[in-house]
């Protein structure tokens, strides 16, 4: 389990987005004291566009910053799912609230692979083997290792993305 950080932070953005046919809120933050060297930092809240569980997480994300911000919900918050507008314009109403944030800090490696048929990406990568023949890349899940033949490969990288994973919302 990774470590877990409380810090103070203000809420300053909300964005109304559109993910892979989903729809959602991308929530900026900056913190106050506790995340040395980041400015901000920005986590997203799902709201569907179907009443899922992802969904109903993000509407609890959206629904802690109005009450920290002593915003009214709406009546039926329910109503939120699938409205990104609706939610990020409530959320607008919220900016520069102080909130104490639980994060959890995340990362994911992507191994990235250049072939004469094309580029080839494999996510989340345990680790990556170099046998004298090929490059063997374990995933994560206990998912069946991808093997790419050396001759084959023109160019190869392994890149890591980083972000923080916003567990709980307080007011501070």
């Amino acid at each position: 389990m990774s470590a877990r950080h409380r810090i103070r932070a203000r809420f300053t953005e909300a964005t109304p987005l559109r993910v892979n046919g989903g729809v959602g809120v991308r929530l900026r933050f900056r913190p106050e004291a506790g995340l040395s060297g980041i400015d901000s930092f920005d986590d997203y809240a799902d709201l569907g566009p179907a009443l899922t569980v992802r969904a109903v997480m993000g509407l609890g994300k959206v629904l802690r910053i109005l009450r920290a911000a002593r915003i009214a919900a709406p009546p039926e918050p329910l109503d939120l799912v699938g409205r990104q507008d609706a939610a990020a314009g409530l959320l607008a109403r919220a900016v520069g609230t102080r909130l104490r944030l639980e994060l959890r800090p995340r990362f994911r490696l992507r191994f990235e692979v250049w072939t004469e048929q094309g580029v080839e990406v494999v996510d989340d990568v345990m680790d990556v083997r170099e046998e004298e023949d090929a490059y063997v890349v374990r995933r994560r899940n206990a998912r069946f290792p991808v093997r790419f033949e050396r001759a084959s490969v023109i160019r190869q990288r392994t890149k890591a993305e980083h972000w923080h994973e916003v567990l709980e919302i307080e007011r501070a």
